[in-house]
């Protein structure tokens, strides 16, 4: 049972804590097992139970799941890695890149307020707050490009206005640019904007 619930977690398919329960109750109707009055009434194992089949099983652990998209789950296979790392060498080995020629470029979404830290507060406070720049944020987008040998370009960022303005990133980091746009994702007009940064810095050129 245990291997199988590792396995079902290494194809994105896990199972939470109450699943495991139900889980185990319907193998022990399956082979026939004895079984507590209590898992008959609720269909499943008891907490109880849960709680010492974790500890029998020190191979397992909950852990809090990452979204994982479909199409990124089914791409993430030892074919198509092994396959972008052959076109990789091929690339390199063509037009002699070296290691300050290779860069990964990569955006992340950032909100604009925080999570609060866990506090201190009176045993039997059933409600704590923590002052906060609002309670609902918005979205930027900051794009950042760094190479093999860890030199960075100035960041982009990506602000949900539909009129940007240069002042949005007046504090940020030396060199860094913005744009807007309805959503604050990357789109097409902004990643062109993004390529025209990069070469800025870069010096690279379309010779080869």
């Amino acid at each position: 049972m245990a291997d199988y619930i590792v396995k079902a977690a290494d194809i994105y398919y896990g199972f939470c804590p109450k699943e495991i329960r139900r889980f185990a109750y319907e193998l022990a109707i399956k082979y026939e097992l004895r079984m507590p009055p209590q898992w008959e009434e609720k269909q499943m194992a008891t907490e109880d139970w849960f709680s010492r089949f974790m500890k029998r099983q020190p191979q397992l652990s909950l852990r809090c799941a990452q979204p994982t998209s479909l199409s990124r789950a089914t791409s993430f296979n030892e074919v198509n890695v092994n396959l972008f790392f052959d076109n990789l060498q091929k690339v390199i080995d063509k037009y002699k890149f070296e290691a300050k020629d290779i860069y990964n470029v990569d955006e992340t979404g950032i909100t604009t307020v925080q999570k609060p830290n866990r506090i201190v507060t009176k045993r039997g406070t059933r409600q704590v707050g923590a002052l906060t720049s609002a309670e609902r944020g918005n979205l930027v987008t900051v794009t950042c490009a760094v190479n093999a040998i860890g030199n960075s370009l100035p960041p982009m960022f990506i602000f949900p206005r539909l009129r940007y303005q240069e002042h949005f990133v007046r504090d940020g980091p030396i060199g860094s640019i913005g744009a807007g746009n309805g959503s604050g994702w990357m789109q097409e007009k902004e990643f062109l904007i993004f390529l025209k940064h990069f070469q800025k810095y870069t010096s690279s050129t379309t010779s080869q």
